[in-house]
């Protein structure tokens, strides 16, 4: 005899996680609870991102070239490939700072409009141009050495946001944590061409489904024909196609939508800005129409989810230990990290 799930409980489909890049991002979304408050950090965030960027480009580099095991796939563009290297590459030579151009794009996209659904294809698409498919030029780089440069980045991010000398604390715990987020689906977005979950719907579904029929030889850049990368080189997350920076103080995206309309403000704490798109699939048009859909999150302690996104400062932990005990999130005060500034200047006093 079998039993039904709760009621309590949400039903998520195994096809569909595997066969809907859509489906498989929502579920991601709801599991990590990536939502309005990750999406404002991002948008507030993004200057300081952008500073770094550079610097970044240039130790990642430095770190590939210093293994051989690295350094020759710019030359073999395949890892699989132990023969004689004709010739190694160094820092400075031609091939190198093309590569360097193309990472530079890569975070530049990583760090610009992740409620748009093209965002999460082209992390999908990163995925599949590292397995020989999804480009002109085929290469193959074991994902190994893709999570490895993939944990590097996100070391040396993490490092920069964290040691700011002007960011307040929450600040940087905000947009760490929504950073974490995107560059873990991020890397399950590569790793999961290099394993073979989910292939039994293989012979059922179309191979491309997952990518939303991205074309196989498709340069470098490009989504659907259309480039994306390269467009908006160092600008922040929402420049305009003019070229013209948009801050985040401008209160508007790149698309001209209020920024409260682009984080789905108020619509609950742990809210995922494509939470139901699994039920229209992977038409774009659907999925643009969705990002209005929500359906409303549990009380918790009482008190309705919204309230709660309201009364509590973005980046508060949910978990803290004061005064030596473990306090969760809706017990915290508003702003428990001034409410201890307080506390540290009262005893100071």
């Amino acid at each position: 005899m079998y039993a039904d799930p709760p009621r309590t409980m949400e039903r998520v489909s195994r096809r569909d996680i595997f066969t809907s890049l859509p489906a498989r991002i929502q579920w991601l979304h709801s599991f990590l609870e990536f939502g309005t408050d990750d999406v404002q950090a991002l948008i507030s965030g993004q200057k300081y991102i952008k500073a770094v960027i550079p610097a970044i480009v240039n130790i990642v580099y430095k770190k590939l070239l210093k293994y051989d095991i690295t350094a020759r796939v710019f030359t073999t563009r395949d890892s699989r490939d132990e023969g004689p290297v004709e010739s190694w590459p160094t820092e400075d030579s031609a091939q190198i700072e093309h590569r360097k151009m193309f990472l530079r794009w890569y975070l530049t996209k990583l760090n610009s409009d992740c409620t748009r659904m093209d965002y999460w294809e082209y992390l999908d698409k990163v995925g599949l141009m590292h397995i020989g498919k999804g480009r002109q030029n085929p290469l193959h780089v074991d994902y190994v050495f893709l999570g490895a440069c993939l944990g590097f980045i996100q070391d040396s991010l993490f490092e920069a946001i964290l040691s700011h000398p002007r960011l307040e604390l929450h600040r940087k715990i905000a947009i760490v944590k929504a950073l974490g987020k995107v560059i873990w689906i991020q890397n399950d977005l590569i790793e999961k061409w290099h394993n073979t979950d989910g292939a039994e719907y293989a012979q059922e579904e179309e191979a491309d489904t997952l990518l939303g029929e991205i074309a196989e030889d498709e340069r470098e850049g490009y989504l659907h024909g259309k480039k994306i990368l390269g467009d908006h080189d160092g600008s922040s997350i929402f420049t305009s196609r003019t070229g013209s920076s948009k801050s985040s103080d401008s209160g508007k995206t790149s698309l001209g939508r209020p920024i409260e309309e682009a984080t789905h403000l108020g619509d609950g704490m742990s809210r995922c800005p494509f939470s139901g798109m699994a039920r229209f699939g992977p038409n774009p048009a659907d999925l643009e129409r969705q990002r209005a859909t929500s359906t409303r999150s549990p009380r918790v302690n009482g008190t309705a989810p919204d309230v709660l996104q309201q009364y509590h400062t973005p980046g508060t932990p949910r978990i803290r230990i004061i005064d030596g005990k473990t306090v969760l999130k809706e017990n915290l005060e508003p702003n428990p990290f001034e409410a201890k500034k307080q506390q540290h200047v009262g005893q100071a006093i």
